[in-house]
């Protein structure tokens, strides 16, 4: 469901920015915004997954939690592990957007 929605966000962005009404970096903005909620949610999961008198055992504890996890085999390597992956893509894009940023404030100050 949620590699669906990036699917039609990417095409919808390179749309947008091959008529020039979009920048690049404009439009890693909301994927870093999506990655780091993302990222939240997922330690928030994993941190509650660490607490026995919390729940009666392991589960899933946020919304966007669910829409990211597998419905099964639930293991609290399992959210470490996804807690990382995002916590990766982020950072990749918070450097991915800065690098946009430098490039196009390049090109910039090139046609002045």
């Amino acid at each position: 469901m949620i590699f669906v929605i990036l699917v039609l966000y990417a095409i919808i962005a390179l749309l947008f920015i091959s008529k020039k009404k979009m920048k690049v970096s404009q439009a890693v903005i909301p994927m870093i915004a999506f990655s780091i909620l993302s990222s939240i949610a997922l330690g928030q999961n994993y941190t509650v997954s660490l607490i026995p008198k919390a729940n009666d055992g392991i589960g899933i504890s946020n919304f966007l939690a669910k829409f990211l996890l597998p419905n099964d085999y639930w293991t609290k390597e399992m959210f470490l592990s996804r807690f990382e992956l995002y916590l990766g893509i982020s950072i990749a894009l918070i450097l991915l957007y800065f690098i946009f940023v430098v490039v196009e404030s390049r090109k910039r100050t090139a046609k002045l």
